[in-house]
């Protein structure tokens, strides 16, 4: 696992830090949490289990100083393999909080350290629910996946294996889960099928588009590529080269990629 850290998982697929590693948060969302946006949600209701785990503010001790009042931080998501009945574990699903001055949702950039991940992102109408666009990339290790704003979005683990993936966001962004809560999840649900993992669209929704699948993208003027850690880049640079996280009106300059494709 290149992760830049001294970080690995165990056999019970836990994470294990080296004595070094400093973890400010830890949050578990159990399965119970998930019930409002399941398929089956008589599949979470009283399961205290950990359905993933949230670890925030990472960083190993002697990089504190350089890392301290920057207004980011390094975060890992940790999600086991399991179920929730014929569904795949995902997360709860938000939508960023808008930054104060653009009134734009905060922007994310994120990195798979182990698994298979599939980032599902959408527009969403609660009050139908209704979606106008939803797509999916798929990320496995070293791949990076940037989190743009003004759109809903899920990540899941389709795979047998555990999920580990970091992302680097301004501290204080929180999520608003509410809307998801109120579509009962998102456009489409992903469930094991004859042994394979498919999406299926959510009967909750009036209307879904279609599913795209993007692939993951590769930006090496911003340093984030598959040769380097997200860790040893935010490390060296300290978020000098990502500006669009602190400001988010600065994200579309960074990625007319991401403009034109939205657009199409």
């Amino acid at each position: 696992m290149e992760s830049g850290l001294p970080i690995r998982l165990d056999e019970a697929g836990r994470l294990v830090c080296g004595p070094e590693v400093v973890i400010e948060e830890v949050k578990v969302r159990r399965f119970d949490e998930l019930a409002p946006v399941a398929l089956e949600p008589e599949t979470c209701y009283g399961r205290q289990e950990p359905a993933y785990y949230m670890y925030n503010g990472v960083y190993r001790q002697a990089d504190a100083g350089r890392l301290a009042g920057l207004g980011l931080r390094y975060e890992l998501t940790l999600m086991p393999p399991l179920r929730m009945g014929r569904e795949c574990v995902k997360t709860l699903g938000h939508r960023h909080c808008a930054e104060p001055r653009s009134g734009l949702d905060y922007a994310e950039v994120c990195e798979v350290l182990t698994g298979v991940a599939h980032f599902l992102f959408q527009t969403l109408d609660p009050s139908g629910p209704d979606a106008s666009l939803a797509f999916y990339i798929e990320a496995r290790a070293g791949d990076k996946v940037i989190i743009p704003p003004g759109l809903d979005h899920c990540t899941i683990n389709p795979g047998p294996e555990p999920l580990l993936f970091s992302d680097v966001i301004a501290v204080g962004v929180n999520g608003i889960y509410d809307r998801f809560k109120a579509a009962r999840g998102a456009a489409y649900l992903e469930v094991v099928q004859d042994g394979q993992a498919c999406f299926i669209p959510n009967p909750a929704y009036r209307t879904v588009p279609h599913l795209q699948k993007v692939s993951p993208g590769d930006y090496p003027h911003l340093r984030l590529t598959r040769d380097e850690p997200l860790y040893t880049v935010f490390l060296e640079e300290r978020g000098a080269c990502w500006p669009f996280l602190a400001d988010p009106s600065q994200f579309w300059a960074y990625f007319p990629d991401l403009a034109t494709w939205l657009r199409s």
